[in-house]
């Protein structure tokens, strides 16, 4: 039967044998990794990764609208997008032209309230709303991401053009 060697005595008096080197190695990877997953938690709550948030939605300003669509989003995820009319005497009908490559990305699953009308043009589709109050307006549109990656995309507000981008993950 042979003998168990005994491990040396530590200066603490303890009689154990430690790898001290690999496990300081050890906390520093595992408060690295805390710190990464931090980072990654407060992008998450910021909609970095779409989805709600902050950074996750972005507002453009034209004369006649305000629009808000989503700037980060997910493949398959719903989203939404919404066109708040400013005032306008002028008129009794806004409209709103979504490009054809807004419809190669998005699909448009329900759009309140509905369009009076709508027509296909060369560039994409245009809707048209009434506007008997011309006190503006809110037209919400509940979208689809069909595609990952990112997209550009042209909308027109009346007459006003703004190109957005968009970036879908998968």
């Amino acid at each position: 039967m042979s003998s168990l060697e005994k491990p040396a005595v530590r200066e603490d008096g303890l009689q154990l044998e430690e790898h001290r080197r690999f496990q300081e190695r050890f906390w520093a990877i595992e408060r690295f990794s805390w710190g990464v997953f931090a980072v990654i938690i407060l992008a998450a709550l910021l909609g970095v990764f779409g989805s709600g948030g902050p950074l996750a939605t972005q507002v453009s300003e034209l004369e006649s609208a305000i629009l808000e669509h989503p700037r980060i989003g997910r493949w398959e995820g719903t989203d939404e997008m919404a066109i708040r009319f400013k005032p306008d005497s002028t008129s009794n009908e806004r409209s709103l032209l979504l490009s054809n490559a807004f419809a190669e990305v998005f699909q448009v699953e329900d759009i309140q309230p509905l369009p009076t009308r709508t027509t296909i043009e060369a560039n994409g589709q245009r809707l048209f709303f009434d506007s008997p109050a011309r006190n503006g307006g809110v037209v919400t549109l509940h979208i689809r991401a069909q595609a990952a990656g990112p997209a550009n995309f042209d909308v027109m507000v009346d007459d006003e053009l703004i190109s957005l981008f968009s970036f879908i993950f998968p």
